[in-house]
């Protein structure tokens, strides 16, 4: 996640949604001093302007959801802040998780993930691990908590959106990318069924369908 004062915005990264990318292209209004900090389990986001007479340095997950930063700031601060996101059809962003993790070897869950035998374990894998959408932009009571939600189909589109309401001029970059094959391709009938039934409040939330946006 990213956090700015000057422009006030929260960026709430979803994994394998363009979080990366988004990333780094805002990261100079982030207050961040260097990109490595992004790639750590926890991002560093150091002095922070000043905010109602006093400095704050706060330390959140890289992928903290929205809840968690608004329970650590005051609510007038959390509700002048631009708060967004970018989400992924599920069934696509699982696929694209499974080969991001299968070929990245440096990342801790590589070994489990390159040790499963299909990709329905995988499936399995992130459904305990309660990996959902909705959780990083919902409190809660389930009421959505950000301001725009922006999609990785339409990503240019909607990062643009994103641009015009900051008044920043940011070109999107392409980072993280897991090439894979169609990932139709990888469900049987029965995956197809269970992202269906487990990640329904995500497909309900955000309006997709197995091809896409519906």
């Amino acid at each position: 996640m990213l956090l700015s004062y000057q422009p006030g915005f929260l960026f709430v990264h979803i994994e394998k949604a363009a979080g990366s990318s988004i990333q780094d292209a805002l990261l100079p209004w982030s207050g961040q001093k260097a990109k490595s900090h992004l790639r750590r389990r926890l991002a560093l986001l150091g002095p922070i302007n000043r905010i109602g007479g006093l400095y704050r340095a706060l330390q959140f997950p890289e992928h903290a959801p929205a809840s968690e930063v608004k329970s650590c700031l005051p609510p007038e601060v959390y509700d002048a802040l631009f708060k967004f996101a970018f989400v992924r059809n599920p069934w696509d962003r699982l696929v694209s998780r499974y080969a991001h993790l299968l070929r990245s070897k440096e990342r801790r869950r590589h070994r489990v993930v390159s040790r499963m035998e299909k990709f329905e374990d995988f499936v399995n894998w992130e459904i305990r691990r309660r990996a959902f959408q909705h959780s990083y932009v919902t409190d809660h009571r389930g009421n959505q908590i950000v301001d725009f939600i922006g999609y990785y189909e339409r990503l240019s589109e909607d990062f643009a959106k994103v641009c015009a309401r900051l008044k920043l001029q940011v070109e999107l970059p392409h980072a993280n990318i897991s090439p894979h094959r169609d990932y139709r391709t990888y469900y049987t009938p029965e995956t197809r069924e269970l992202v269906a039934n487990k990640f329904k409040r995500d497909i309900e939330l955000f309006g997709y369908n197995f091809d896409g946006l519906a």
